[in-house]
């Protein structure tokens, strides 16, 4: 039964990438959604588990999932743990190189693309629902230093206790009356283990720190309405000028630089629905005027809206598949 779960797993995703770049609109991915729009198969085919608490093998994943896959907007949290093998997954505009040992978190609402899995990849695939998260993080800096610093490395044999803990998971896939609670443990004790084994995220952020996590959690809310620093200062009661420091000190760019970048990342994403035109994609991003959006759009990418949608259809041609 586990092994069919994963498999209802695999077909969701390639079918959902087999048919992103059609005239529907699919930026925004709900785990659910791959159940009920994206299978190849039919759904009484699996025991396809609800859970508010899901675990995979990712050792489906190479066969099951086709890279490079273009951006989705994932409505759901999820953590890769690394065993062997590896690939390169990108969250928002930061590609993470995978190997053994490694962790990788993706919270709701973060854009990624799988750019690439290796043949011999294996590990855990573990997906949690938001309302989960205030029981799983206690301290909410640690969900704030996790999703902003999303790569973690961890010890042999922290790796190893962090295994037996997701074979413990996976025992714990049932409906039995205690089994979501029991989930939720095993899940805060894994969590507690990363903040444990991991310095970054054991690390108090001192206060450049914490207000460049503050800005990029404003920036998440409000990156399609305003483009302006001075908003994001007065939003965090701090001057422009000590705004710009922070996040220069913390990131090594400044404000400026994360807002736009951010912008063109989403623009790209709704760039792929082809159902949309330039002006529609302008509007969406609160630009009152379509041809700034596209020369805005060319001076940070080198590439017209035009020329950028054209070159995604060719580098995704792969995708297009009549499951």
């Amino acid at each position: 039964m586990f092994m069919g779960l994963m498999d209802c797993y695999i077909c969701l995703n390639m079918v959902y990438f087999g048919r992103c770049m059609t005239d529907k609109h699919h930026e925004r991915v709900t785990f659910k959604g791959f159940v009920n729009q994206f299978m190849a198969i039919t759904m009484d085919k699996f025991a396809f588990s609800a859970n508010s608490i899901q675990i995979y093998p990712l050792s489906m994943a190479p066969a099951g999932i086709i890279t490079p896959s273009p951006l989705f907007r994932a409505e759901y949290n999820f953590l890769l743990l690394i065993t062997e093998g590896g690939g390169k997954q990108q969250i928002d505009n930061t590609l993470f190189d995978l190997h053994p040992n490694d962790i990788l978190f993706i919270r709701e609402g973060h854009l990624n693309a799988i750019h690439s899995i290796e043949a011999n990849t294996d590990g855990y695939f573990i997906y949690m629902e938001s309302r989960l998260l205030p029981q799983l993080f206690a301290d909410s800096t640690l969900l704030h230093r996790f999703t902003f610093h999303p790569k973690h490395s961890v010890s042999g044999a922290d790796l190893k206790w962090l295994v037996n803990c997701c074979k413990l998971l996976i025992n714990q896939q049932n409906t039995s009356p205690h089994a979501e609670a029991i989930r939720v443990v095993l899940l805060r004790a894994i969590w507690l283990k990363l903040a444990e084994a991991s310095a970054a995220a054991r690390s108090r952020p001192d206060r450049p720190s914490e207000i460049t996590m503050l800005f990029k959690e404003r920036l998440y809310e409000h990156f399609s309405t305003t483009r302006n620093v001075a908003f994001y200062a007065d939003s965090l009661a701090v001057s422009e000028n000590y705004l710009n420091r922070c996040v220069n000190r913390a990131t090594n760019k400044p404000p400026k630089q994360h807002i736009n970048e951010m912008v063109i990342i989403h623009s790209k994403l709704l760039l792929q629905d082809r159902s949309k035109d330039i002006a529609q994609v302008a509007f969406a991003l609160n630009f009152s005027d379509p041809s700034y959006f596209g020369r805005f759009f060319k001076q940070l990418t080198g590439q017209t809206p035009s020329e950028y949608r054209n070159t995604l259809r060719q580098d995704l041609s792969g995708y297009r598949h009549d499951f």
